[in-house]
């Protein structure tokens, strides 16, 4: 099986990847489309939302996306294979990230504050019963990657209110940069946050699936990154080895979590809200089979 191979089995076989790939063919999108950071982004916290597992429909619609991966194939093929979708494999750049703060006091470690490292809370070993539930570090200690200007994929994630990002607009915007190295795991796929889990182990709560002792993980990494690529095939994607089994849920945007307390130069730029002017127009979320009355758009309206 050739990587290509692997990576659009990986993308059909995660909930939310063949949600993804079925919408861009319901409205005719391209991978020239798909290709536009601004496009990809917000299908991608669009889908999200729409197969978040706390929604009341979400044991029947998740059968109902899955069931329609056979027929996406050439399809997904299409985006893994085309050379403008190369980005959503881009490691993290510790000269371009950006922190965004909610205004106001609703919690502690972000919102309303700037960028101070010196404030970010190492994760303990072992993981916490929250930590292992959530599958996240303590902390919300999180960046994301700027793809053009005052578009992130976790601002998008706050605009479309995708599980847990709920705010109101304006947020707060920094830009930072990291001066030294830094040492980030890369997750572009099921199998390295496989990988992640089976190196530092840990239990979910809800069941026996692997999760990441984020204690153990910090003694080595600065940090944990999650690619556009890594959202979409491994969000709802199982894997499986010999070890046990994985499977990461609800993460919601492409971003990188961090562990440590790395230095960082950080710069104070203008308030941000959603820029709607260049985003897909006019867009259902397809009416997959066992979803319910409610329709995700991919737009405000």
């Amino acid at each position: 099986m050739t990587d290509s191979d692997t990576r659009v089995e990986c993308l059909l076989n995660s909930v939310l990847g063949c949600a993804f790939v079925v919408a861009l063919d319901k409205y005719r999108l391209t991978p020239d489309d798909a290709a536009d950071p601004s496009t990809s982004l917000r299908l991608a916290a669009a889908c999200a939302d729409s197969v978040e597992k706390y929604r009341p429909d979400y044991e029947s619609v998740a059968p109902g996306v899955t069931a329609l991966a056979e027929e996406k194939s050439s399809q997904a093929r299409a985006l893994i294979k085309h050379s403008g979708t190369a980005w959503w494999f881009d490691p993290v750049d510790p000269d371009r990230r950006t922190w965004l703060s909610i205004h106001g006091t609703l919690d502690k470690f972000i919102y309303g504050r700037p960028p101070n490292a010196d404030g970010w809370c190492r994760p303990r070993n072992p993981s916490s019963r929250w930590e292992r539930y959530a599958q996240k570090p303590l902390g919300n200690q999180h960046t994301s990657t700027p793809y053009g200007p005052r578009l992130t994929s976790q601002l998008i994630a706050y605009d479309e209110r995708v599980g847990d990002y709920r705010c109101e607009f304006p947020l707060a915007w920094w830009e930072m940069r990291f001066p030294q190295d830094v040492r980030a795991f890369e997750i572009h796929g099921p199998s390295d946050w496989h990988e992640l889990c089976v190196r530092y182990p840990a239990r979910g709560i809800e069941d026996d699936r692997l999760v990441p002792n984020w204690g153990a993980l910090s003694e080595e990494w600065d940090g944990i990154h999650l690619s556009l690529d890594g959202f979409l095939t491994t969000e709802k994607g199982r894997y499986e080895s010999p070890a046990g089994w994985t499977m990461l849920e609800s993460w919601h945007a492409v971003q990188t979590y961090w562990l440590r307390s790395p230095k960082i130069d950080s710069e104070r730029l203008p308030d941000v809200s959603p820029d709607h002017s260049t985003d897909p127009k006019g867009y259902a979320f397809p009416d997959f089979p066992g979803a319910g009355d409610s329709a995700c758009l991919l737009r405000r309206i």
